[in-house]
């Protein structure tokens, strides 16, 4: 009898070992191999659902994306008076599992030679991030949910690079205190 195997649970524990190996080695460090190696498992068990190193860094680009589109969604679909900061702290709020996912980001927006499919998820996900923060907008009826929408989009994008360039500068609890003043400043 065949083992039954949760597909998206699989997925996601070899994203989270794709996460601790880049924090590690760095990108360059990411392989097949190397990922299986961190799981503790053969690399048959990376390519029977991720055949090659590209669909492994999407795979990982998705967990990140899906993760922070989902948190938002659920966030406006409750609604409430601090929706928006619920939302904006949901964005910017970090610790060390954070930074390293963030540092993995920043790795693959910079890396040289990137694949088409790791480009297309980013821009997928920053535009669907960014949408959400509109219809948020648009939900508690402000003004300029398109301008206001660009400004928060672009400051937690933002927040990643600094937490990865400098995180003793840039505590959780500093991160979470500029994003609530810039949206009562908003």
């Amino acid at each position: 009898m065949p083992i039954q195997v949760d597909v998206d649970q699989r997925k996601t524990d070899i994203a989270e070992a794709t996460f601790r190996v880049a924090a590690k080695r760095g990108l360059p460090g990411v392989t097949l191999r190397s990922v299986a190696a961190e799981m503790g498992a053969s690399t048959t068990v990376i390519t029977n659902y991720l055949p090659s190193r590209a669909e492994l860094l999407v795979n990982a680009v998705d967990l990140l994306g899906d993760e922070w589109v989902h948190e938002l969604e659920r966030i406006r679909g409750e609604g409430g008076e601090q929706v928006l900061q619920r939302a904006m702290r949901a964005s910017v709020d970090w610790n060390h599992g954070e930074q390293m996912r963030c540092q993995f980001w920043v790795d693959l927006l910079t890396a040289p030679g990137r694949v088409d499919e790791v480009d297309q998820h980013l821009r997928d996900t920053a535009k669907n991030v960014r949408s959400i923060i509109e219809d948020i907008l648009v939900d508690t009826d402000h003004p300029e949910p398109k301008k206001t929408a660009d400004v928060l989009f672009l400051f937690a994008q933002g927040v990643f690079v600094s937490i990865v360039e400098d995180p003793d500068s840039w505590p959780p609890e500093r991160v979470t205190a500029a994003a609530r003043q810039l949206v009562d400043q908003i």
